[in-house]
């Protein structure tokens, strides 16, 4: 069986698996010295010269890895951000990055999202102390969304429609902009924890609520050609 890192990175990995199988023969060795194989300059137009299909020692082009789909294992995916990485319990991410968006309909995990949620919002523990983030988005004059043990509220009303399943989703009659693509500079985070923290269901907040919370630039900036992202440094 073979592995793939991602879903997302299949393009890049065929690519280097294309770039790798990419061996155009040069016929056998022991007939590269061959003077039978040699012609002169004045019977290049010699029909003879023809390569025969069924020749081996013909140039082969690119040989395609025509391993089946069904034969690699998924080690990774990534839809929407933060999803795989901060809802899913830890005892369960290796499922959850095996498993497909298919999956996600059959709300194979939305235990697993529900209770980070709820965890989120309410603590572990809110008679010892531990009360979760309502008590300190309200400090703020902010209203956090809803949600019970059982997952009813808001807070998965709005999230299940992007996280449900975990795909990134385009709607070309639409505006662009995270969460409909992903641009670089897209606040993705500030964005993503809106939706899990904050009341937009009844129009309280909207999803820009948060931005600037996190950094709101590179410290260098995109490129405007490919491949866009800055140099390292």
């Amino acid at each position: 069986m073979k592995n793939i890192y991602s879903w997302l990175f299949l393009p890049l990995t065929l690519l280097l698996v294309l770039g790798l199988t990419a061996c155009p023969s040069t016929g056998d060795d022991d007939d590269s010295g061959d003077d039978d194989d040699t012609s002169d300059d004045d019977d290049t137009t010699d029909d003879d010269d023809t390569v025969d299909d069924d020749d081996d020692s013909a140039p082969v082009g690119f040989q395609f890895n025509d391993t089946d789909f069904g034969d690699y294992d998924r080690v990774d995916r990534m839809g929407m951000p933060a999803v795989a990485t901060a809802l899913i319990l830890p005892g369960n991410k290796d499922a959850y990055n095996a498993a497909n968006p298919t999956d996600d309909v059959n709300a194979d995990f939305v235990g697993d999202i529900v209770t980070v949620i709820n965890l989120l919002h309410h603590g572990t523990d809110p008679a010892d102390g531990d009360t979760g983030l309502d008590d300190d988005l309200l400090a703020l004059d902010l209203t956090p969304c809803t949600i019970d043990a059982a997952g009813a509220g808001s807070c998965v009303t709005v999230g299940a429609s992007l996280i449900l399943p975990d795909t990134l989703k385009i709607d070309t009659s639409a505006d662009a902009g995270f969460p409909n693509g992903r641009a670089l500079a897209d606040p993705v985070i500030d964005i993503t924890l809106a939706v899990l923290l904050l009341e937009l269901l009844d129009g309280t907040h909207d999803g820009s609520e948060l931005i600037g919370s996190n950094p709101p630039a590179n410290d260098v900036e995109f490129q405007a050609g490919f491949p866009y992202l800055a140099p390292a440094h």
